[in-house]
């Protein structure tokens, strides 16, 4: 078998032709995309978790609906996690809100660099880091934060991030570049806090 070189569309194929254990392969491939990208809408890690795994379990039930030739098995997979989301923050709307995050340069000069390439010993601290970025997500309007952690968390294009949102093209990316300055600000006043507070773990900037 050559399920891990396989497209997401020859797998799906695959599931549907009776290869259901082809389908790990896809959580596989994204699982970290959409728990971050659920994660930049819900803050308690439990929820984003139980979110995740919904997610996936409606992508499997409904695997016979997906066509290629409408939109990419990405597209597709992150419109259930949106669709997601939205159903539990209706459930929750009523909830207390979660205390706001503190209050910034470029965005591509604040964000850490979360690859696992970037630092292989590096483990810990890109998870703080990467939780850190998820925080300062959450507090941004949610259209705004839902673009950037697809583009930042999962290296959409705009083009499919307008199909998965439904947006415009210049919706977009007039989202994206209000957001990079509103994430940056964020960015950079949760690292001062951090430096006053004399913590040890600092966001690793590049």
């Amino acid at each position: 078998m050559r399920i891990e070189e396989d497209s997401d569309e020859a797998l799906v194929r695959r599931i549907l032709a009776g290869e259901r254990e082809a389908f790990a392969s896809l959580v596989d491939r994204y699982k970290r995309g959409i728990a971050n990208f659920i994660g930049a809408s819900i803050r308690d890690p439990g929820d984003v978790a139980d979110l995740t795994q919904e997610t996936f379990l409606r992508a499997y039930a409904h695997l016979g609906t997906f066509n290629a030739a409408l939109g990419r098995f990405s597209t597709w997979i992150y419109q259930i996690a949106r669709n997601v989301v939205r159903t539990h923050l209706g459930k929750s709307a009523r909830r207390p809100a979660a205390h706001p995050l503190p209050e910034d340069h470029t965005l591509e000069e604040m964000l850490p660099d979360l690859s696992p390439e970037s630092d292989p010993a590096g483990g810990v601290l890109r998870e703080e880091a990467e939780r850190q970025l998820a925080a300062a997500l959450g507090d941004l309007p949610e259209r705004m934060r839902t673009v950037l952690s697809l583009r930042y968390f999962d290296n959409m294009d705009y083009q499919s991030i307008a199909t998965t949102l439904g947006l415009s093209l210049g919706n977009v990316k007039t989202l994206i570049h209000r957001g990079k300055i509103a994430l940056a600000k964020k960015m950079r006043a949760r690292e001062a806090q951090t430096l006053r507070r004399g913590g040890t773990h600092a966001l690793l900037l590049v």
